[in-house]
């Protein structure tokens, strides 16, 4: 039988939330799949810029990086990326972000464009797959 483990970093928006039907992550195995994140400050639940999309990369790799926190992992373990996005032009802004996280270990990666996303005013959102130790 498969066994999975929801990951959980003690982020306020999930402990205030316990009916959620999804996790911010789920660990198979030595594989991590982590949900799809936006820019939300984890303390509020809220986005943390309305149109801006390096401020809310920015959130969602911080928010990345608690998940790998709390599965024992980090960037240099992710191993795949989607970014989906609402618009094309925004998509070469967030590179620099990407980077600040990654340095030399990229992950492989897709982007898409979306005509919105759940949540509004949200102009990114990321999943990511990492293998862990």
């Amino acid at each position: 039988m498969l066994k999975k483990e929801a990951i959980h970093p003690s982020w306020k928006k999930y402990l205030n939330h316990p009916g959620l039907t999804y996790a911010p992550a789920v660990r198979v195995g030595k594989m991590l799949f982590i949900s799809g994140i936006t820019g939300v400050d984890p303390e509020t639940g809220e986005l943390v810029s309305a149109d801006d999309i390096v401020t809310q990369t920015r959130q969602i790799y911080h928010n990345i990086a608690d998940v790998l926190r709390a599965a024992g992992a980090t960037f240099a373990q992710v191993v795949q990326t989607t970014d989906y996005l609402t618009t094309q032009e925004n998509y070469k802004k967030t590179e620099a972000v990407r980077r600040e996280f990654f340095g030399a270990s990229v992950p492989a990666s897709a982007g898409v464009i979306v005509k919105g996303l759940l949540r509004p005013n949200a102009l990114i959102e990321v999943s990511a797959v990492a293998v862990l130790d």
